[in-house]
């Protein structure tokens, strides 16, 4: 091979090697779940300390030990991620009510805004977070109508529906309390009811959206949640998550 042909093979060769080397990269990066800190929650999805709405939450923020993974994909490609093992539930005051922020790692975030009225806690809108490498968008949306996510009151043998529309995609979620039981934190037994919440997605998006909470009515908090996704579109995501809180206090 002659000195002025070389360079020609060369060059390509490099560029391939430096795509393989970036790829690899990006491929390493997008399988990692990045935890939060309370403290980290606290600051980046906290506020200023605020008066609370009667019937909502205790504000702060909410350590729970965490034990599950995830798949997101864009198209044809998918990516497996095991999450953090501490997640942050994150509660701030709102007007007329709350936001309940779900930190389940820096790439997956959750955030609720629920107005409590006579009638219960009613969901207005949802900001959810995902984010693959680095990369990713908020998608805000506004629920029409508002449902009733949490009446006021709530006993075993109780079932309620929430039916909305964000943007184009329907969700219509059927509730249950099934029972109640008790579990343990940091030493003390927390009474609580079983709801099963099984949320069915159409439009642009497909899948479901399935809750299981070990809920307080006195913290009206989940004390246990256990968290399963599937949705299919122009990205996919599933997640599957079982969610304990640590202690009966906020940490941070």
């Amino acid at each position: 091979m002659s000195r002025i042909a070389r360079p020609v093979v060369l060059v390509p060769l490099v560029i391939v090697l430096v795509l393989i080397g970036v790829g690899a990269w990006w491929w390493t990066r997008a399988g990692l779940s990045t935890g939060v800190s309370a403290e980290q929650a606290s600051r980046e999805y906290g506020g200023a300390p605020a008066r609370a709405v009667a019937g909502a939450p205790q504000g702060g923020t909410w350590t729970y030990r965490a034990r599950g993974d995830e798949t997101v994909g864009l198209g044809p490609i998918e990516v497996d991620r095991p999450l953090p093992a501490e997640a942050q539930v994150v509660v701030r005051s709102a007007p007329g009510g709350y936001w309940r922020t779900l930190v389940l790692s820096e790439e997956h975030v959750e955030a609720s805004r629920f107005r409590v009225r006579t009638r219960g806690a009613f969901l207005e809108e949802r900001i959810t977070t995902v984010k693959v490498a680095g990369v990713g968008r908020d998608d805000r949306q506004v629920l029409v109508p508002p449902p009733l996510a949490w009446p006021r009151r709530i006993a075993v043998g109780d079932a309620w529906r929430e039916r909305y529309v964000m943007d184009e995609v329907r969700v219509d979620t059927r509730v249950r309390v099934l029972r109640r039981t008790s579990i343990e934190v940091a030493g003390r037994r927390i009474p609580v009811l079983l709801v099963d919440r099984r949320g069915a997605v159409s439009g642009p998006l497909e899948g479901f959206r399935d809750d299981r909470m070990w809920w307080s009515p006195s913290m009206q908090m989940p004390v246990r949640w256990v968290l399963r996704t599937k949705l299919d579109g122009f990205a996919s995501i599933r997640t599957d998550v079982d969610l304990v809180m640590t202690g009966v206090e906020p940490t941070a």
